[in-house]
C-alpha cells in the first residue's frame, strides 16, 4: 500500500502542487498568489480522479489525494478573505496538522460511508463545479468551496481511520503494519485542519471536538518517539517537531475555547456520534443541540488548563532547541516554527489574563 503514497509523493505533479500551495512558486502579488492556489486546486483533482481509479477510492493514495484537495480549497478561501487581515501560510505538515483510544467516536465514521465508498464525482472536480455555477456571488462560492473541503476531508479521514484500525471483521486482506502507522500520523493533520475550517467559519465549539480529536493521536506520537530513544539519546529534528505539533495542538484548544462565546456552553453542532468520549466532554441539563463539550462555567477553566499545559511542554522544548542548537544541530525552519508557537501561547496568555482576574 504504500507503494502508492512513494510513487503519488513522488510525482511531479504532486510536487508541483505542494509547492504552489506553500507559496513555493516564485509568486509574490496576490493576484498570482490566487492563480498558484487555484493551479494547486486543478492538480489535486486531477490526481484524486486518476487515484481513485488506478489505486482504489479506499486506497492511502485517494486518502491522501482527498486531503491535499480539501486543504488547498480552504487555503485558497482564506488567501481571498483572510481574518483579521491575516494571511497565515502554515505548512500543512506542521498544522494539519498519531493514536490512543479516546478517539473511538471519531473511528465510527466508517468507510461504509457512502462519501468514502461512492465520492460523487462532480464533488472530486472543482473545475467542473464551478462552470455548471452560474451564481457569481463570492461568497456563495467561498461557501461552497468551504463546504466541498470538509466533504474532502471528512472522506480523507474515514478511509485513514479505517486503514488505523484492527481488523476484526475480515474485511482487509492482509495485515499493514506500515500502512497503519502512516494513517495514524495523517489524521491528526486531517482532524486540525477540519478544525482549522470551524474556526475560521466560526464554529468554535466544532474547532474545539475537532483539535481535541486530534490531541491523542500527537501524545500517542511523541510518547512513542520518546519511548524509541535511548536513555541519555539527544532528540533530532523530527522528535523536536513532534513535540511541538502536540503543543500546538494544546494551544489550538485552549484558543478555540476561548473563542467561544462568553456564558454559553461549548457545544459541537456536527457531533454524529452522541457519544461521551474525548478530552472535554460533559452532559447538560439544558435543552441544546449537539453535544455539550464544556459548560459555560467551565470554559475558562478549562482553555487554562490547556493553555497550562502547553506551556509548561514548550520549556522543554525549549531547552531541548537550546541543546541541540549548542551541538551545532540545524534546525531548519523548525526554530522559527518554535517561534510562532511561542508567540501564539503569548497572545493565548495576554487574553486569559483579564478573564481570570474577572473571575477570581
Amino acid at each position: 500500500m504504500m507503494d502508492g503514497i512513494i510513487k503519488i509523493t513522488s510525482d511531479a505533479r504532486f510536487r508541483l502542487a505542494r509547492s504552489l500551495l506553500t507559496g513555493g512558486g516564485g509568486t509574490s502579488n496576490n493576484s498570482n498568489s490566487s492563480d498558484s492556489l487555484e493551479g494547486a486546486i486543478d492538480i489535486f483533482a486531477s490526481l484524486l480522479e486518476e487515484t481513485r481509479t488506478t489505486c482504489g477510492e479506499t486506497s492511502l493514495t485517494a486518502a491522501l489525494c482527498y486531503y491535499e484537495y480539501g486543504n488547498a480549497l480552504f487555503r485558497a478561501v482564506v488567501r481571498r478573505k483572510p481574518l483579521d487581515g491575516e494571511n497565515e501560510k502554515r505548512e500543512e505538515e506542521d498544522r494539519k496538522p498519531a493514536a490512543k483510544s479516546s478517539a473511538s467516536a471519531a473511528r465510527k465514521r466508517s468507510l461504509d460511508d457512502d462519501n468514502a465508498k461512492e465520492p460523487d464525482p462532480a464533488v472530486s472536480n472543482k473545475k467542473a463545479r464551478m462552470d455548471n455555477n452560474n451564481d457569481d456571488d463570492e461568497d456563495d462560492n467561498d461557501k461552497d468551496d468551504i463546504d466541498l473541503a470538509l466533504d474532502m476531508l471528512s472522506t480523507s479521514f474515514s478511509i485513514f481511520d479505517w486503514h488505523s484500525t484492527d481488523d476484526d471483521d475480515n474485511t482487509k486482506t492482509e495485515p499493514d503494519q506500515e500502512g497503519k502507522q502512516y494513517s495514524l500520523s495523517q489524521i491528526p493533520r486531517v482532524l486540525s485542519t477540519i478544525g482549522d475550517i470551524h474556526s475560521y467559519c466560526g464554529k468554535y465549539g466544532d474547532a474545539v471536538d475537532a483539535y481535541c480529536r486530534a490531541l491523542p493521536y500527537r501524545e500517542n506520537a511523541a510518547e512513542e518517539r520518546q519511548q524509541a530513544k535511548g536513555k541519555g539519546e539527544s532528540l533530532s529534528v523530527d522528535d523536536l517537531k513532534g513535540q511541538r505539533l502536540l503543543v500546538e495542538t494544546y494551544a489550538l484548544v485552549a484558543e478555540a475555547l476561548l473563542a467561544c462565546k462568553e456564558g454559553e456552553d461549548v457545544v459541537c453542532a456536527n457531533d454524529e456520534e452522541n457519544e461521551e468520549d474525548g478530552n472535554i466532554v460533559e452532559k447538560s441539563g439544558k435543552n441544546t443541540e449537539g453535544k455539550v463539550l464544556v459548560a459555560a462555567k467551565d470554559r475558562i477553566d478549562f482553555a487554562e488548563s490547556h493553555y497550562d499545559t502547553a506551556r509548561e511542554k514548550l520549556q522543554d522544548i525549549v531547552y531541548q532547541m537550546g541543546k541541540m542548537a549548542a551541538a551545532k544541530v540545524d534546525l531548519g525552519d523548525e526554530k522559527k516554527d518554535i517561534g510562532y508557537l511561542v508567540m501564539m501561547l503569548v497572545g493565548i496568555g495576554n487574553t486569559l489574563e483579564p478573564l481570570k482576574t474577572k473571575r477570581s
